[in-house]
């Protein structure tokens, strides 16, 4: 595979701003691996390069010149394509990601049994695209392999139907502790997730000897990504009863923002500008933060506090489709290039995102059971 032999070179130490400075210089030999087209496997291994390299910058006091050296090298990077024999999964380390399945294709039926929490958010749908949730005591009790898959292939069982739930564009499902059942099958769909990686027990595995689509290739991800929808409005599900609660949007002068969700660490959102506004001056604080413009072209000013007064940073150009990052500690503000604009927020704590208990070791291949 691309570059394998090429994980040796990427140890990160510890230390302050003069380690951050260096780690930066190291961030520029992932950039070629990181923009190739390979298996997940590989893909990861680069990936958690790339995590480990981001744990050292992050923990490191910055200048607001560092910080645009991260945002700048996601935006460039862009997110990562994994291609699966059901979707293309495009994903940052932090932890956002967009999902483009296949009709009537998704995940595994499947459940966390640690750390990995998450909020699934509807862009699209297909025909028959639904989301299934029970307890894990509630699968065990009527879970039979045979009636579950002649249920997917659309034979009648009510054991099952009252786990679907259909859904509709700007559904949000939200889980917020691990050991729920769940599955997502047929939409496009980005999600907020408290790792990047898959980390899952697989209940029913649907998927399984199914290939990879030959089409897919990192320049159809990146059209894809170019074309996501926007809803125009998103509500949230309650599994047990079906129930749908409008999620109001907060306005500010020239646009407004709306709460998608929260979990433990995590926060999720989106911010409407309208044309040639920008959005007040914001913190990370304590987060992390990647940014997806989702609609329109928009640009990002980051720095420190003292810099965004002055005004003095050079802004950053975050084209539709494509991903920045923001380290904690820093100050931003989000502009309109031209006509309206809508950016999808992963707030998450890095500590969250990169503990290592999930990194795998330099050279160490991921176990096949990390992936859906």
């Amino acid at each position: 595979m691309p570059g394998e032999n090429r994980m040796q070179s990427f140890g990160i130490g510890s230390g302050g701003s003069s380690q951050a400075a260096g780690t930066l210089e190291q961030l520029e030999a992932l950039r070629e691996p990181l923009t190739s087209d390979m298996p997940i496997e590989s893909l990861e291994q680069f990936e958690a390069s790339w995590k480990r390299a981001l744990g050292a910058i992050m923990a490191a006091p910055l200048t607001g010149s560092d910080a645009r050296r991260v945002a700048a090298f996601q935006r460039d990077i862009g997110l990562l394509p994994k291609y699966k024999s059901y979707a293309i999964k495009a994903s940052s380390p932090l932890g956002y990601s967009v999902f483009f399945q296949e009709p009537g294709q998704g995940f595994s039926f499947q459940q966390h049994r640690h750390h990995k929490v998450e909020i699934f958010h509807v862009l699209d749908i297909r025909p028959g695209s639904f989301a299934l949730i029970c307890t894990l005591d509630e699968w065990n009790a009527f879970y039979e392999r045979d009636a579950f898959s002649r249920w997917l292939e659309g034979s009648s069982n009510p054991r099952y139907e009252r786990w679907r739930i259909p859904l509709y564009p700007g559904d949000v499902i939200c889980l917020k502790r691990t050991g729920i059942v769940h599955s997502v099958i047929g939409c496009i769909l980005e999600e907020f997730a408290t790792a990047s990686t898959d980390m899952v027990d697989r209940l029913h595995d649907q998927n399984a000897g199914a290939s990879i689509p030959e089409p897919y290739c990192r320049e159809l991800a990146l059209q894809l990504l170019r074309t996501v929808p926007s809803p125009s409005v998103s509500q949230s599900i309650s599994a047990p009863g079906k129930k749908r609660r409008h999620l109001a949007r907060q306005g500010f002068i020239g646009g407004d923002i709306v709460t998608i969700g929260e979990v433990p660490g995590l926060r999720a959102s989106r911010i409407r500008l309208e044309g040639k506004r920008q959005s007040p001056l914001q913190k990370s604080e304590e987060q992390a933060l990647v940014l997806f413009a989702s609609r329109g072209d928009a640009c990002l000013r980051l720095g420190t506090e003292a810099e965004l007064a002055r005004q003095d940073p050079p802004l950053l150009e975050l084209p539709k489709g494509t991903a920045t990052m923001i380290p904690p500690g820093m100050s931003y503000e989000i502009a309109a290039l031209g006509t309206e604009v809508e950016v999808s927020l992963h707030a998450i704590r890095p500590e969250v995102a990169l503990t290592k208990d999930l990194l795998p070791a330099p050279n160490e291949r991921p176990r096949s059971g990390q992936c859906f």
